[in-house]
C-alpha cells in the first residue's frame, strides 16, 4: 500500500516542483487539490479516506473532518502559521500529529506591512486611483520618522518589523504576554500596557494568534484609545478586530486611515471597501514566491521526517504523539 499525501492548500507546487519532488522521493503519491481555490469542509473530508497525510492551507478542519480520515491518517502538516480552524484537540485523541512553518510567512508580512504603511501614511493609493481616473491630485500625507509605531503582539513577525520601524527612526512601543527585556533595550523598544500601547501609538499594527484570549481584543472602546488620525493596520487574523467599530471610526474621522489583509469573513465584501482611506489586501501579505516556496518546502519537510521518525525542527513542531500539551497556545 502506497503512502498518500492530500494536498488541500492552493497553490502548492506552482512556482517550483522541490515541494512535490521532495515528497515523491520520499515515497509518497501526491495528490493535489482538485479545486484550485480554498476548500469547503465537505470538500477536504471527501479527500481523506485513504489519505496518511494531509497538507493543509487554512481551510478549516473541525473535527467532523478530520473524521473523515480515520483511522489512516496520521499527519496534519500545515503550510504557514495559523492553527484557527484546525482541530487539534481531535488530533491528540486520535494520535495524528501537527506540525506548521512559522518562520516561512514572516519576512513576507512584515515587508506587507511597511508597504501598507507608507501607502497609508502618504495616500499613494489614492493619487493613483485618482490618476486612473483622469485626476491629477498632489495628495499630502504623514512622514513617519519621529512618529510612534505601537505592535500588538512582539513575537517572530512583530519583532522584524521593530527593528525596521527603528531603521526609520521611528519610536517603538510593543505590548505582548511575554516579554524580552534584552531584545528590547538591544533595539530600543520599550514594552507598554495595553491601554498605553494605544494611547501612544500613532500607527498600530497587529501581529496576533488567534486565541481565545485574542479575539476581539480589539473593539469599540480599543480603538478610541488611539490618537486621533492614528492608522491602524491588521495582517493576521479577522477576529482579533471589530469591523463595524473599525468603519465607525474611520467614517467619523477618529483614525486616518487602515490597511487590511485579514478579514472575519473572507472574500471580504464589505462598507470598509467604500472608504478612501482604507487599503484592503486579499489575505495575501503570505503571497511572495520566496516566502511561498520557503513555506511549501516547510511542510514538506516536515511530512517526511515525520515518516522517517526523523527531528523535526522545534519551532515547527504543534503537537507530536507522545506530548502532553501543543506546544503552542491554542484558540
Amino acid at each position: 500500500m502506497s503512502l498518500i499525501a492530500q494536498v488541500t492548500s492552493y497553490p502548492y507546487g506552482l512556482s517550483s516542483p522541490d515541494p512535490v519532488r521532495l515528497l515523491e522521493d520520499a515515497g509518497f503519491e501526491v495528490r493535489l487539490s482538485p479545486h484550485q481555490r480554498k476548500h469547503t469542509s465537505a470538500e477536504t473530508a471527501a479527500l481523506l479516506g485513504d489519505v496518511d497525510v494531509l497538507i493543509a492551507g487554512t481551510e478549516p478542519l473541525p473535527a467532523e473532518v478530520l473524521a473523515a480520515g480515520l483511522p489512516r491518517l496520521k499527519h496534519v502538516a500545515r503550510v504557514g502559521v495559523g492553527l484557527d480552524g484546525l482541530d487539534v484537540a481531535f488530533c491528540q485523541v486520535n494520535g495524528i500529529a501537527v506540525t506548521y512553518t512559522p518562520d516561512a510567512p514572516a519576512r513576507s508580512v512584515v515587508e506587507q506591512v511597511f508597504g501598507l504603511l507608507i501607502c497609508l501614511g502618504r495616500r499613494f493609493i489614492e493619487a493613483h486611483e485618482g490618476m486612473r481616473r483622469g485626476e491629477w491630485n498632489r495628495l499630502t500625507g504623514t512622514l513617519f520618522t519621529g512618529k510612534t509605531l505601537g505592535i500588538l503582539g512582539c513575537g517572530r513577525i512583530g519583532r522584524q518589523v521593530a527593528e525596521i520601524a527603528r531603521a526609520f527612526r521611528m519610536q517603538v512601543i510593543a505590548h505582548d504576554i511575554v516579554e524580552d527585556a534584552a531584545w528590547a533595550a538591544a533595539h530600543g523598544v520599550r514594552y507598554v500596557d495595553l491601554d498605553t500601547l494605544l494611547r501612544e501609538s500613532c500607527a498600530l499594527t497587529v501581529h496576533l494568534p488567534l486565541t481565545a484570549r485574542t479575539e476581539n481584543i480589539l473593539g469599540a472602546a480599543q480603538l478610541r484609545l488611539l490618537p486621533e488620525g492614528a492608522y491602524l493596520l491588521n495582517t493576521c487574523r479577522g477576529e482579533v478586530l471589530d469591523e463595524q467599530a473599525l468603519h465607525q471610526a474611520l467614517v467619523d474621522g477618529h483614525l486616518g486611515g487602515a490597511a487590511l489583509d485579514v478579514y472575519r469573513k473572507e472574500p471580504y465584501r464589505g462598507p470598509l471597501a467604500q472608504l478612501p482611506n482604507v487599503i484592503l489586501c486579499c489575505h495575501q501579505g503570505s503571497c511572495s514566491h520566496d516566502g511561498r516556496y520557503a513555506m511549501e518546502m516547510g511542510s514538506a519537510e516536515n511530512t517526511v521526517a515525520f515518516l522517517r521518525g526523523d527531528p523535526i525542527s522545534p519551532e515547527r513542531i504543534v503537537w507530536l504523539p507522545g506530548m502532553k500539551a501543543p506546544a503552542v497556545e491554542m484558540r
